[in-house]
């Protein structure tokens, strides 16, 4: 299938370039000059969502196509793998998502079901609308509980997913964690501020997978955390952070990591680099990264107005909304939700600037567990992100977001001060025992 020859793709293209050449078109204050056009850079958190995750590729696409680049890129589940591969298939100037598109159209996903006949079926009927996503949950839950003989905690090993992500790597020259730093880490020399030239400080580009530590409940943050699992973290294969993140619970087979405590100095390592005082464990189990937060839009946060924007891709709707929980399995369902948005929503409630950064991709009549995929689902879900982006794009107004961050920013600092003043009022108060003390004498 080629994606690109679809007569509603090219119109979108033709758009999306005529936006890149608008003067007016300004989403970023950090810009070079290729080849006589602007490019612009921006940061990109992108949400886990199984197989919808192909909506994330349009989605890049589009904005690759409107002249903008990425600086740094993060996410969780599918999110974690589409960044760990947008950072890796060449320099950051470079377009990179027609050849992100070739990857993922031509992915053998069904292959990545890799356990025996039950997963293969159970994927079908909910592709095909026959399984809830609710339903799924319930009946694996019920296989757990009721047999023993499930030892490994998932339907799939998730062995062929990582052979395929290895092999994509490897393909663009990428296989350590150290290649993957060399090619995502360096910034071109001529990347410049739109007012103030080379006069601002200078971005560190990074890479955010997240995944879930289960065994001592902690979210982690690839590579940076990675000193914690591996003794030598940079010769590492980094398909194993995205296989550590996508390890969809009861689906597939959660990544373990063994011998972690006898990495050198490994006490000093977790009480540094995520505050664990306890026991370190011989052996650590990983879950998707979506269990804990599954949009961590958190990731490239700054308290300050920031030279460039964090865009954020939703895989559907991001709203709070009264849930009927009458049933057993909408317990269960809103149970599993609720444990993989509830930071993202606290950070969102804390930081409403952040609601103008973020596009939501219609991902309504396809199901994240569908491994079986026809032409026409993807291309539907690759034109709904190139769509979704354009859209966000459109109405973005970059001078009206820094306007908003400036006057949150200064809000929280009054909020800082009161806060500051209110409490040293309330230790020099005496308190009521100290003032009958003194009453008293």
């Amino acid at each position: 299938m080629n994606i690109f020859d679809d007569r509603e793709v090219r119109a979108l293209n033709e758009k999306l370039e005529k936006l890149s050449e608008d003067p007016d078109f300004i989403v970023s204050d950090l810009i070079l000059q290729r080849k006589g056009k602007t490019l612009q850079f921006v940061d990109l958190v992108m949400e886990g969502g199984g197989t919808l995750g192909i909506a994330l590729v349009g989605y890049i696409y589009a904005l690759e196509q409107a002249g903008i680049r990425f600086l740094s890129v993060g996410g969780s589940s599918v999110g974690a793998i589409v960044a760990l591969l947008l950072a890796c298939l060449g320099e950051r100037t470079e377009k990179k998502g027609a050849a992100l598109t070739e990857i993922i159209t031509e992915m053998d996903m069904k292959s990545f079901i890799d356990g025996r006949l039950f997963p293969s079926v159970l994927s079908r009927l909910l592709g095909k609308g026959k399984v809830t996503a609710k339903t799924f949950k319930i009946i694996v839950l019920a296989i757990f509980s009721s047999c023993s003989i499930v030892k490994k905690v998932g339907l799939n090993p998730g062995n062929n997913f990582l052979e395929w992500l290895t092999s994509c790597l490897k393909a663009a020259g990428v296989r350590t964690v150290a290649d993957a730093r060399k090619v995502f880490a360096s910034i071109p020399e001529d990347l410049t501020h739109r007012t103030r030239g080379q006069d601002y400080t200078k971005p560190s580009p990074s890479l955010k997978p997240v995944a879930a530590d289960i065994t001592t409940s902690t979210k982690v943050i690839f590579p940076e955390m990675a000193p914690l699992y591996w003794k030598d973290p940079e010769a590492l294969n980094p398909a194993y952070l995205a296989r550590a993140s996508m390890s969809i619970p009861g689906f597939f087979q959660p990544m373990e990591v063994n011998n972690v405590s006898e990495i050198d100095d490994i006490k000093e390592k977790w009480k540094s680099l995520c505050s664990f005082d306890g026991k370190v464990p011989d052996k650590i189990t990983f879950s998707d990264g979506g269990l804990l937060s599954n949009f961590p839009i958190s990731l490239f946060h700054e308290s300050r107005v920031p030279n460039a924007p964090t865009f954020g891709a939703r895989l559907g709707s991001f709203s709070r909304v009264v849930k009927e929980i009458s049933t057993f399995r909408g317990y269960i369902g809103n149970l599993f939700e609720s444990m993989r948005h509830n930071s993202d929503f606290e950070f969102m409630y804390k930081n409403p600037d952040y609601r103008n950064l973020i596009a939501y991709i219609p991902t309504t009549g396809h199901n994240w567990l569908n491994f079986y995929m026809s032409d026409d689902e993807i291309l539907c879900l690759f034109k709904n992100g190139m769509n979704a982006a354009y859209d966000f794009l459109e109405n973005f107004d970059w001078s009206g977001y820094k306007e908003i961050r400036r006057q949150q920013l200064t809000m929280d600092a009054l909020l800082s001060r009161l806060h500051s003043g209110r409490s040293r009022r309330d230790r020099a108060r005496p308190s009521d025992d100290a003032r009958t003390d003194t009453e008293g004498a």
